[in-house]
């Protein structure tokens, strides 16, 4: 039996040594960590931003998994990567060094590891649905950050996958995990705001930089053509890659995808509508000149409606949710919580009756995808692939509405727009052959 496939039968019986009640007793046992067979052996891809500052110390710091392998298309940024998780791990075991991580440049060679039990992904936004579907053709859990994907057909054909695959997924939105949302959006779920009316969705979006392109020379180290991969070919500048790919639409969704897919997500969440969408969208929006280096939306005027007759609105501004409702409005983001009236808030905290509860594991979103590695609960993830792929879709759909300028009708269980060829071409968009997975 294969080491993965071990440590994956060893979370479904209930007479194994890693069942959920001996699982749950070891956590109890801090002081103490798992052995090196025990731990689930991760690898990061990308490791630049969000995957060295926050995912690296995250696999570091917890006794459930070891992280054995960092890729990055860029040796110097890998290399940096290396020498601070060496230095955590050595520090963690009070040793003068540590070695047990390789690095790589290509996640192809990483993704062949017999070992290797799950990979993080934070690359920019077009390699997500790519590298997950290598990742889980490969017989890995994953976790992708968020947006899940850059444009709608391929998260949902990365759902499809999914469905013929045993893989455990989870997407990056975090907030799912973190009480303040949850709060939020047990209490709307359960009636408690009454009837809901209107959504009210703001975040923060820059505009990037106006400056004419001009091509520079690849700095050494830096495998250009992998890190554009699946994206049309365009000349290298230093400010279209690493963390400002956010403002080339070639490359990400813009804010819209950055800030948007937390924050429309918040609104899914609360709205019950994780397995559907809008069916009209319109939008307004600025951009940069044809030629700038950054050429993303700003300024955002974006409105959808649902079925139901719903309406939701997003805005550039302060990132928050509003949740209009018969009896009042609610007010979520990551450092606030409050009713209108403000009596009602304390319903919730009176109710231990509600129907609806949607923490389905204890500690962090990170901690909730190693819960559901080890059990195999897929359904315990907070943020599925179907969960992330409707959310980006509708970031996606903002993209396309402000693109076209003109109201849209879309039929979210089709994912299709309604009697619009020009708006159905946007739901794709071609891959180099060299890089289609």
């Amino acid at each position: 039996m294969k080491r993965r496939e071990f440590i994956r039968t060893a979370g479904v019986g209930a007479g194994l040594a890693w069942s959920l009640n001996a699982f749950a007793a070891k956590e109890k046992e801090s002081a103490k960590k798992r052995s090196a067979n025990d731990r689930i052996n991760i690898g990061l891809i990308g490791v630049k931003n969000l995957g060295g500052k926050v995912h690296m110390p995250s696999v570091i710091g917890s006794a459930e998994c070891q992280l054995v392998g960092i890729c990055d298309v860029d040796a110097n940024v890998a290399q940096d990567a290396l020498a601070k998780a060496e230095a955590l791990y050595a520090e963690q075991e009070g040793k003068s060094g540590y070695k047990g991580i390789k690095t790589y440049g290509d996640f192809r060679e990483l993704l062949r590891r017999p070992d290797l039990d799950a990979v993080m992904i934070a690359t920019p936004d077009h390699w997500h649905v790519p590298l997950a579907k290598e990742a889980i053709r490969a017989g890995l859990d994953v976790y992708v950050e968020k947006p899940l994907s850059l444009h709608i057909e391929e998260g949902r054909e990365l759902v499809e996958l999914l469905k013929k695959h045993p893989q455990v997924l989870q997407v990056g939105s975090q907030q799912r995990s973190q009480e303040k949302f949850i709060i939020a959006s047990e209490f709307v779920r359960n009636g408690l705001l009454g009837e809901i009316k209107h959504v009210d969705v703001s975040i923060m979006t820059r505009s990037g930089s106006a400056e004419k392109w001009e091509p520079e020379p690849i700095p050494e180290g830096l495998d250009y053509d992998m890190w554009l991969g699946p994206a049309p070919w365009s000349e290298y500048h230093s400010e279209r890659v690493h963390y400002n790919f956010r403002f080339v639409p070639e490359i990400s969704g813009g804010e819209i995808a950055n800030w948007g897919a937390h924050f429309l997500d918040t609104a899914q969440m609360g709205l019950g509508t994780d397995h559907t969408g809008p069916v009209s969208v319109r939008g307004m929006g600025q951009r940069n000149p044809v030629g700038a280096r950054h050429t993303s939306f700003f300024d955002l005027d974006v409105d959808y409606e649902y079925a139901n007759g719903v309406t939701m609105k997003l805005h550039s501004g302060k990132n928050g949710v509003t949740f209009f409702g018969t009896r009042g409005q609610l007010y979520v983001n990551r450092d606030e919580l409050w009713t209108d009236p403000k009596e009602l808030i304390r319903e919730y905290k009176q109710r231990d009756d509600l129907a609806v509860r949607l923490r389905k594991t204890k500690g962090s979103h990170f901690q909730n995808w190693l819960s559901c590695v080890r059990s195999r609960k897929a359904d315990d993830l907070h943020a599925s692939a179907e969960v992330g792929h409707r959310s980006a879709t509708l970031c996606h759909l903002a993209n396309i509405a402000i693109d076209l300028g003109r109201p849209l009708y879309w039929n979210p269980e089709r994912e299709s727009f309604v009697a619009d060829a020009h708006a159905n071409a946007l739901v794709n968009r071609p891959s180099r052959a060299k890089w289609r997975f």
